[in-house]
């Protein structure tokens, strides 16, 4: 009997160091073809139209000077410093004769896999967080926004994500370093700013990181701002986004697709209903700035890592739910907090974007591959199957959205009359 029991437990360890190493080897196989997909992206596709956009601001701030091109263009709204590290790439890609597309979107790429480095290094220590980061390194999204599209909207996730990371191994300085640096490079990931203070539980500790924020970010602003503060704070921090249409008026994200393109055309609507609908789709930044900030509010107790960044995930959720002030990147910003989340939103909005993504570009740019020129002007209508992604996608984040404020609502309720019971 004996040697039976210790033959079954033989068979039982080979049969799981058997699982465990297919499990590893798909896993290093999901890493190679989306890694290769990036090179991809990178060495063979044009991008989108914010590439020429990059290049031609890369060619001005070092035709005209930082300041003088702040002046020159009201839309030169990146950072001083990324602003600089532009002009700098188009200076390499002249004289090394490297494409300014292949070189500005390397970086970004780059950072994308810190992106999966870091989520697997904060998703709990077990076998999905291999699932998790493999899902991430595969989504289509992500890979077109930072191996194709050519911005900088990777870099936001990326120092949110180590933002987090530091502050779980107790360095608070590099933490808030690593927070003020992301505003080097873009400004969205202030809005996460209420939810990284909850990972410190006292005020001191608040203090020194917001203090490393402050010093680390002005680091790179203080000469712009020193030379003319007005320009700096007009054309950057001034600057609230697009609500993006087709040339024909079609959005492409918004309340106003589900107001105007599902419900009824905005010239049918009685005037009585419209006044308010247009009130909101005006001020829609401001409510979703508004309903972030009760979130963080109502989530303020829940300061382990994983659930920071679970918050992050919702208020990035709910910026797109509410906000008609969207462009192809932002998804970015948010989409690795998304696996920090319930399968029920991870999934679906995973999932979403990026068949909503992938169909944009193969629009956009004419081919399945990505091979084609990027030509939004050309494509005034979009197909069916795009407008039912989008509305799908829109209607998807906004319900999301009431769910997360609704259910945290409820949870904050229900701490309150267990405390009272107490």
């Amino acid at each position: 009997m004996e040697g039976q029991s210790n033959e079954s437990a033989t068979i039982t360890t080979r049969a799981s160091s058997r699982s465990r190493l297919q499990s590893m080897s798909a896993f290093w196989i999901a890493i190679l073809i989306g890694a290769a997909l990036r090179i991809y992206c990178l060495v063979f596709t044009n991008g989108t139209g914010d590439l020429d956009d990059w290049e031609d601001h890369a060619q001005q701030v070092h035709d005209r000077g930082l300041i003088g091109y702040y002046h020159a263009n009201s839309f030169a709204n990146h950072p001083p410093f990324i602003s600089k590290v532009g002009a700098l790439i188009l200076q390499i890609a002249t004289v090394t004769h490297i494409p300014f597309r292949i070189l500005f979107r390397a970086p970004f790429a780059l950072l994308d896999a810190g992106n999966a480095l870091l989520l697997f290094s904060l998703l709990p220590a077990n076998r999905w967080r291999f699932l998790a980061t493999a899902c991430y390194w595969l989504c289509p999204a992500a890979i077109l926004i930072s191996a194709y599209h050519g911005n900088t909207d990777t870099a936001v996730a990326f120092f949110l994500l180590l933002t987090v990371w530091l502050a779980t191994k107790q360095r608070i300085l590099s933490s808030g370093a690593a927070f003020g640096a992301s505003l080097w490079v873009k400004l969205p990931g202030i809005l996460a700013l209420p939810a990284l203070l909850i990972l410190f539980r006292r005020w001191r500790f608040r203090a020194l990181f917001l203090l490393a924020v402050a010093v680390t970010a002005l680091s790179t602003y203080l000469p712009a701002l020193i030379q003319d503060y007005k320009i700096v704070y007009a054309n950057v921090f001034g600057y609230r986004g697009l609500i993006l249409q087709t040339a024909n008026g079609v959005p492409l994200w918004g309340p106003s697709v589900l107001l105007f393109s599902t419900v009824a055309p905005i010239q049918a609507w009685p005037e009585k209903y419209l006044r308010p609908a247009l009130f909101f789709l005006e001020h829609s930044w401001s409510i979703a700035i508004a309903a972030i900030l009760l979130l963080c509010w109502l989530r303020r107790n829940r300061a382990a890592h994983l659930e920071v960044c679970a918050t992050i995930g919702m208020v990035y959720a709910i910026l797109f739910g509410f906000s008609d002030y969207w462009a192809f990147q932002y998804f970015a910003w948010g989409l690795p907090f998304w696996f920090f989340l319930r399968w029920w939103f991870s999934i679906p909005a995973v999932s979403l974007t990026s068949i909503y993504l992938y169909l944009l570009h193969w629009t956009f740019c004419g081919n399945g591959l990505l091979l084609g020129r990027w030509d939004f002007l050309e494509h005034p209508i979009l197909p069916v199957l795009v407008l039912t992604i989008r509305n799908l996608a829109v209607s998807f984040f906004l319900v999301s959205a009431c769910l997360f404020l609704i259910f945290s609502m409820r949870r904050a309720r229900t701490l309150v009359s267990d405390l009272e019971l107490t």
